[in-house]
Formats: C-alpha cells, sequence, structure tokens
C-alpha cells in the first residue's frame, strides 16, 4: 500500500494583527512558500506553533507571542507529545510518512516524539539556512495556486 504523505509544517514568527485561520494568519515567505509547496506533494498537511501546538489548516487562532525557546526542556517535551497525539488524531503512523518543515529548535523534540508512536519521517530541509530554504522553495518550481 503507498503511504500518504504528511506535512508537518512549522508556522512563523511574522502574523497578520487580527485573529485568522492558520493557513491565513502566518505570513513570512517561508511560511507562504512551504504551504505552496505542501499543497502540490503532500496528501494532507498540518501545522506546529509554539502556543498552539498543532493545528489544522482552518484552525482559527489568535495572533501571539510566544517563543518555544523560552520554554524549559521538560515543557519542549510536553509540548511535542501533545503535537503528536493530535497528529494522531487524524494521520495512523503506519499508513503516512511525515515530511518535517521547520527549524532545530522544533524538530528536536518533534523528531523523538513522532519516533516513539511509530510515524517514519523525512527531513527535507534539514540543514538549511533560511536563505537556503526559500531558494530551495523557489526552486521546486512551485506554482502559488
Amino acid at each position: 500500500m503507498m503511504k500518504r504523505k504528511i506535512g508537518l509544517l512549522a508556522t512563523a514568527r511574522k502574523k497578520l494583527n487580527h485573529p485568522a485561520t492558520a493557513i491565513e494568519l502566518y505570513i513570512s515567505p517561508l511560511f507562504t512558500k512551504s504551504v505552496h509547496y505542501a499543497k502540490e506533494h503532500y496528501d494532507a498537511f498540518y501545522f506546529y506553533s509554539a502556543k498552539e501546538g498543532f493545528l489544522t489548516q482552518d484552525e482559527e487562532i489568535e495572533p501571539y507571542n510566544v517563543s518555544i525557546k523560552n520554554f524549559s526542556s521538560k515543557q519542549k517535551q510536553e509540548w511535542a507529545r501533545k503535537v503528536i497525539d493530535e497528529l494522531l488524531t487524524h494521520e495512523k503512523p503506519e499508513e503516512t510518512t511525515v515530511f518535517l518543515h521547520g527549524g532545530w529548535v522544533y524538530r528536536e523534540h518533534l523528531q523523538p516524539a513522532l519516533s516513539r508512536v511509530g510515524y517514519q519521517f523525512e527531513v527535507p530541509l534539514q540543514g538549511y539556512s533560511i536563505g537556503n530554504q526559500l531558494k530551495w522553495y523557489d526552486e521546486q518550481k512551485v506554482n502559488p495556486k
């Protein structure tokens, strides 16, 4: 059986200043490009944020200012467990491969949490700087819809 490709995308610091759906709230170029890429390459995709944890595309959220950098080690592990527990309610580990987009500060905790419950995952942009990530998305010939 072909596994479903699932994107798990980082959100962004740059946001609108009013409540919006997760897919509309974040306005950084990197976020926008990752969404266009996910639309063309994944069967489904979801987001994660420091404040909200796991997010579906149409979940309505308020702008916020929370950084995972300020979490304690225990809080980060709790956060990652919650994100993955939510993902489990949407996607079965044995039926999916997760493609993780986002910085190491998040992935450091998400990767072990994914493995623990049996998800296979890949990190397409591992080790890329922000500039190189932007360039990579541009090179994928993604056509914004």
